[in-house]
């Protein structure tokens, strides 16, 4: 059996994208974001880890001038949150950006904890790229809020029915 090598065919293996391509994702407004973990494990429930996710999310707007956040919540193997971009400031940040340096602050802070503790982790901490929903009007920006202040309790209702 002859296995040839088939060219790389970018129609084929190309990743679908949830980003509005006429939308410039620097302009004022909400932003909702879910980033899961690289494991289908509740690893976000290890406190060390977990203090770490909440410190880093409450620090970006010192990193990001014009970054304002709302809600937030970690979900054993996720993170939901909430955040408003002030596209009127100079340099105002891509939302791809605050959310990259999220991701590499948090694994960078857990890999240099895990290393001072000689352990090591397996594979990446977070999955590649996010999801996001521009928010378009307060009547979606409350459902998304309720949504996120309700998904832990959404989550553990399946394990009291069981009992």
């Amino acid at each position: 059996m002859d296995m040839e090598k088939k060219p790389f065919d970018p129609d084929r293996y190309r990743r679908r994208t949830v980003r509005l391509p006429t939308h410039d994702y620097t302009w004022t407004g909400a932003y909702f974001v879910t980033i899961r973990a690289q494991q289908h494990e509740p690893v976000f429930e290890i406190p060390e880890l977990r203090a770490l996710l909440l410190e880093t999310w409450q620090d970006l707007p010192k990193r990001f001038p014009g970054v304002t956040l709302d809600e937030f919540v970690i979900m054993p193997d996720h993170v939901h949150f909430i955040l408003w971009l002030d596209g009127t400031r100079e340099n105002a940040p891509l939302l791809g950006r605050v959310v990259g340096a999220y991701k590499s602050l948090t694994t960078v802070q857990w890999l240099n904890y895990l290393k001072a503790r000689e352990m090591t982790w397996p594979g990446h901490l977070w999955q590649r790229n996010y999801y996001e929903r521009v928010i378009r009007d307060t009547a979606e920006l409350e459902q998304k809020r309720h949504y996120i202040r309700d998904n832990p309790i959404r989550v553990k209702k399946p394990e009291a029915r069981e009992e």
